[in-house]
């Protein structure tokens, strides 16, 4: 931290022990110990970031870094954004939706480095004795409504219809399309599911719950592979297992690429099956860690 001269120019006092000590026990009201992690990320013996995270502030669906700083060894060179993105996905995994933070106005590295990386400020700002903060926030999964549920159809027609190609005839993967999507997804949100879409500055995928039922998990096929679709599964798994239900889901039989992750991720055969078409089934599987 004392290498990083321009960052305490904008945010005085300068960096002692004493007062990285406060900092890894001070907490927003409200919060507990357990609530908050005062994080070291290392390469191999050397301590190249520090990140102060703390879960559910300043609400239930957000999780609010505090302090992040990188080595200046290592500024420029992506390490700062790789942790972001890891410590992202994380906390989607656990249930949390949204990130918040604050920068130093003026301070033009640090508003570089969060506009990077997808944050925008909420028009908020918070007057301290020395400096003023810039309110920030970046959305990871946000809830279909009227006014996204576009994108939430569009994602699920062109997933759809290259998941279905190989098995349906032309006409019937025709009839997919976003238009008809978007009804599909109104008439299970009218029935009581929930949709929710993964965003990384774009929306890549998207998933329903209802209650302990996953359904309707689609990833943009050119986004595949890079590990959305186990981000947004493990959102679904967490925000079911908080209400305490048991988390299930049914998919095709001839789905080997779902089915390699869903086992990946702790969900196992149940031996029920649904009869769809002449030619195939749905398997249900169920999450057991």
């Amino acid at each position: 931290m004392q290498k990083n001269k321009l960052y305490y120019e904008f945010c005085p006092p300068f960096v002692t022990p004493e007062s990285i000590k406060a900092d890894m026990t001070a907490l927003p009201p409200g919060k507990r110990r357990e609530d908050k992690f005062y994080l070291g990320y290392f390469d191999n013996d050397n301590l190249t970031a520090v990140m102060d995270l703390i879960l559910g502030y300043p609400d239930e669906e957000t999780a609010y870094v505090g302090f992040f700083m990188t080595d200046v060894s290592v500024q420029g060179k992506g390490v700062g954004s790789a942790i972001i993105s890891e410590m992202s996905q994380f906390i989607c995994s656990q249930g949390y939706s949204d990130i918040q933070l604050g920068w130093v106005k003026n301070n033009p590295q640090a508003e570089h480095f969060w506009h990077k990386n997808g944050f925008k400020e909420t028009g908020k700002m918070h007057d301290m004795d020395d400096y003023t903060v810039v309110e920030a926030r970046r959305s990871i999964v946000v809830p279909v409504t009227e006014e996204n549920i576009a994108d939430a159809a569009r994602i699920h027609s062109i997933s759809w219809q290259e998941s279905h190609r190989s098995f349906c005839n032309e006409d019937f993967i025709q009839k997919h399309m976003v238009e008809h999507q978007k009804e599909y997804i109104r008439e299970k949100m009218k029935n009581g599911s929930k949709f929710f879409i993964l965003y990384d500055k774009e929306p890549v995928a998207v998933v329903s719950v209802n209650e302990g039922l996953i359904e309707d998990l689609y990833v943009l096929p050119e986004q595949q592979n890079r590990g959305y679709g186990t981000q947004l599964l493990n959102y679904a798994v967490a925000k079911i297992k908080a209400q305490g239900l048991i988390p299930s889901l049914w998919i095709l039989e001839n789905n080997h690429d779902a089915e390699r992750l869903y086992l990946r991720q702790g969900f196992v055969p149940t031996g029920n099956r649904n009869h769809i078409t002449g030619k195939l089934d749905e398997v249900e599987f169920r999450y057991e860690p």
